[in-house]
């Protein structure tokens, strides 16, 4: 009975010592929550760092097609010194300086070297471009939205990453207090061995075994320490933090709420909820734009121009100006069958991503009936390892009580011990799977997010 209290001691000590208070007590660790930690990741986290420049990247593509539809104004100045008969000849009709002189032949055919400065003012507006402008602005907002529905999926699975990591530092901790708590209970095991040994109750063998017991949980709970730690850098790593950034987790291993859902109706909500899948519905949509696009190369373009030019022999000083305005169409007739090749490369995009989205679609309904069976089969382990450790240790107490008594081995006793420590991991474990698969199913459905915790 003694051995008992020890056990019983020894876990009203580990739910103190892994309690929330030990957080604050320590000022190089800090108390982390799942919501928090959900936090930190969506601001620090590279891939969402990268899916947000993507998504940047796209709000811009659609500020440059938006561009296509405005005017174009440009400035140019250009500085130009020859002794070329007909450069000399226009300049001097550009400048204005052109005299009764300039006439004759040998200034004509042999004239001296002359300079222009010229400096032009062009406006240029497309008319009508057979629908590029417009097909290309489409295009952009598709690929924006798409973008855009990539950076939601992307913080899905950040979201997901960490909680699957929050739970696994949880369950490392919980497996450390089930080893810490077995080794208690053997140590007291073994010092009842002991005594009964020295009254000559047990022969030695009893004493041995009950140290080899021992030895083993040691080396347990050096394993299920190294994996705490290791637990401990992946969760820092997945919120953006040195690996060995210390913290204390204030939550503790339980089971989380779920809701009764059907099938069916997941894989419904799937198709609609789900950034990639609806990403593809942008994409093939963006691909779509592409054909028009490319068939309307087939098309002419009218565009309208204007200019204002001066010209003048020195840099910034008084010139002749001069202006123009006109009308410009263009149809490309033939270019060795380019436009047609386009076309046909448009449209075979286009067959592709609707090929790999019915495919994803089908992918879709799988993950989410996957994750919606493990998450059952994980609520079905949880009431059997309830069960199990409520056995082990109503089983452990009889056995004890006969082992002091001097009516079973140390053997029973030992295996009792060790059936209870394995029903008790397996319930850590049941609860691990059970709040993980709770995350890759709204994961699956598209519906994960900081408010899931």
């Amino acid at each position: 009975m003694r051995a008992e209290k020890s056990v019983l001691a020894c876990g009203v000590m580990l739910v103190v010592a892994f309690g929330p208070g030990v957080a604050g007590a320590q000022e190089e660790a800090r108390g982390m929550t799942l919501p928090r930690a959900i936090e930190i990741a969506l601001e620090k986290s590279p891939l969402l760092q990268t899916a947000r420049h993507r998504v940047g990247a796209a709000v811009a593509g659609v500020d440059r097609a938006r561009a296509g539809f405005l005017p174009k104004l440009n400035l140019s100045e250009s500085f130009t010194r020859s002794d070329d008969p007909a450069f000399v000849f226009s300049s001097k009709l550009s400048q204005g300086r052109f005299a009764q002189d300039d006439f004759q032949i040998g200034r004509l055919n042999d004239p001296s070297a002359m300079t222009n400065f010229r400096t032009i003012l062009a406006l240029s507006q497309p008319l009508y471009t057979g629908g590029k402008v417009s097909i290309g602005f489409e295009q952009a907002k598709l690929n924006r939205e798409a973008s855009a529905q990539g950076l939601d999926r992307t913080r899905q699975e950040v979201v997901f990453h960490v909680a699957r990591a929050y739970d696994g530092v949880l369950l490392a901790q919980t497996d450390l207090e089930v080893a810490t708590a077995a080794i208690q209970a053997a140590e007291a095991n073994r010092d009842l061995a002991s005594i009964r040994f020295e009254t000559g109750l047990v022969v030695e063998s009893d004493l041995l075994s009950a140290d080899v017991r021992l030895a083993r949980l040691q080396e347990q709970a050096i394993t299920a320490r190294n994996t705490l730690t290791l637990a401990k850098a992946a969760l820092n790593d997945v919120m953006g933090f040195p690996l060995d950034q210390p913290f204390d987790v204030t939550d503790r291993l339980t089971q989380r709420a779920t809701r009764s859902q059907e099938l069916t109706e997941l894989e419904r909500l799937a198709l609609e909820r789900r950034p990639d899948y609806r990403r593809l519905g942008f994409e093939e949509g963006a691909l779509n734009r592409g054909i028009g696009l490319a068939q309307a190369e087939f098309l002419p373009t009218v565009g309208a121009t204007a200019s204002y030019e001066l010209n003048h022999l020195k840099f910034a000083a008084d010139g002749r100006d001069s202006w123009f305005v006109g009308v410009a169409f263009q149809w490309n007739l033939f270019n060795g069958l380019e436009d047609r090749a386009k076309v046909a490369e448009a449209q075979a995009h286009f067959s592709e991503i609707q090929a790999v989205r019915t495919r994803m679609a089908s992918r879709i309904r799988l993950e989410t009936k996957e994750a919606f069976l493990a998450l059952k089969t994980a609520e079905a382990r949880i009431g059997v390892a309830q069960r199990a450790v409520g056995q082990a240790e109503e089983a452990l107490r009889i056995v004890k009580d006969r082992y002091e008594a001097g009516l079973t081995t140390i053997v029973d006793l030992v295996a009792s011990e060790a059936a209870l420590t394995q029903s008790r991991g397996n319930l850590a474990q049941a609860l691990y799977d059970h709040n993980v698969g709770l995350a890759a199913l709204e994961l699956a459905v598209g519906t994960i997010g900081k408010e899931s915790f």
